[in-house]
């Protein structure tokens, strides 16, 4: 069934609540009861529940009222729902969720893994903690805080700096979705991912690796002093009024940098909503705006369609420029700056039988945005 809600957490009142809410939510996470349990880099996917009900942060409104045909929404959510692993499809326009549409056993509460989707938020961290200090600069060599990897590596190797590894030119050696199985073997991953063989220069050369964002996490974790997962809670999913029900966790401590985040549609769709508005949320500056700038980048032209920034994804749609966080298995979080639009998109990856991920291009140009209508059409 499609509800049609609208955003209440927008308003300076529902705001000030929302943040004292978030506040005592960030300090009474157990990070260690929802972390993983380090035996296998990636987990078999399993469905959590998230006891929050949220219902109170939402209220309604039709698309109308946002500029946008019923009609034509209703179309497209119908045809992306003919996808056997769709869990759920939300729009969000003028901050008001004007389609929201579950699928075979999706829910509102319902929290998966929204896989590489995390590493849009683990890029929102970092750029969290260079503006409190703790890290002095994206340039700065990861050998400057992790060392004791560093012992016996090569000049070139220390040369790999945090930005290198956020936009996937570490020049590290990484086949991925292979790799991560021999690394898991081992008894301390992020040594295992950095001593894999430089085989291009840093910086120069992309190449997609989630050993790069974990061991972005080991450099987070070492200069806070918070496990990734504490510090997400408090200065991020905890304002907003979000809480991870699972974090992954490797040996040694270091929470999943990039992957093994489990999150309701909701909360994705508010971590969309929080990039829309250049990094401010209620009224306060959570994330950065040069964080935001740096997602929208084209950094790197990985084909004629996509390319790639710090752990988002861009894309023209239509001539419109969109950004986006791209998770396996069909998790999207589309942000459209010209139109004011919010696109999120889950999906089961429990049973890789069934699970085949959607195109969001089809639906985004064949039915969202020809069903706006009002200003931004």
């Amino acid at each position: 069934m499609l509800s049609l809600l609208a955003l209440a957490g927008c308003t300076d009142a529902a705001s000030s609540k929302s943040t004292a809410t978030g506040a005592a939510t960030a300090a009474a996470v157990d990070c260690d009861r929802i972390a993983g349990n380090g035996r296998t880099f990636y987990e078999s996917n399993p469905t959590y529940t998230d006891p929050q009900d949220d219902g109170g942060d939402w209220s309604s409104t039709a698309p109308e009222t946002q500029g946008m045909d019923s009609t034509k929404l209703r179309t497209g959510l119908t045809k992306l729902g003919n996808n056997a692993s769709l869990l759920s499809a939300l729009v969000i326009r003028h901050d008001r969720l004007v389609a929201e549409r579950y699928y075979d056993g999706g829910g509102a509460q319902r929290s998966n893994n929204v896989h590489s989707v995390s590493k849009s938020v683990l890029q929102a961290l970092v750029h969290i903690a260079v503006e409190k200090g703790d890290i002095r600069s994206l340039d700065d060599p990861v050998a400057d805080y992790l060392p004791e990897y560093f012992s016996e590596a090569s000049p070139d190797k220390k040369t790999i700096t945090i930005r290198h590894m956020l936009t996937m030119r570490s020049g590290l050696d990484w086949t991925e979705d292979s790799t991560e199985s021999r690394v898991e073997k081992t008894s301390n991953w992020v040594r295992s991912i950095l001593g894999r063989e430089l085989v291009s220069a840093p910086g120069t050369t992309y190449n997609y690796s989630s050993g790069n964002t974990h061991v972005v996490s080991a450099v987070l974790q070492k200069t806070t002093g918070m496990s990734t997962c504490q510090f997400a809670h408090q200065y991020l999913f905890g304002p907003m009024g979000i809480t991870a029900e699972h974090w992954g966790r490797d040996p040694q401590g270091v929470f999943s940098g990039g992957y093994n985040v489990y999150l309701t549609p909701r909360e994705m769709a508010k971590f969309g909503l929080l990039y829309l508005h250049d990094g401010k949320w209620g009224g306060r500056q959570l994330v950065p705006r040069g964080a935001v700038r740096a997602a929208q980048a084209r950094t790197t032209e990985v084909d004629d369609v996509f390319a790639y920034s710090e752990g988002w994804w861009t894309q023209t749609i239509s001539e419109r420029s969109t950004y986006f966080a791209w998770g396996f298995g069909g998790q999207f979080v589309y942000v459209i700056p010209s139109t004011d639009v919010v696109l999120v998109t889950s999906e089961d990856t429990s049973d890789n039988s069934i699970n085949k991920e959607i195109n969001p291009r089809e639906f985004i140009r064949d039915y969202l945005l020809p069903a706006i209508t009002g200003p931004g059409a």
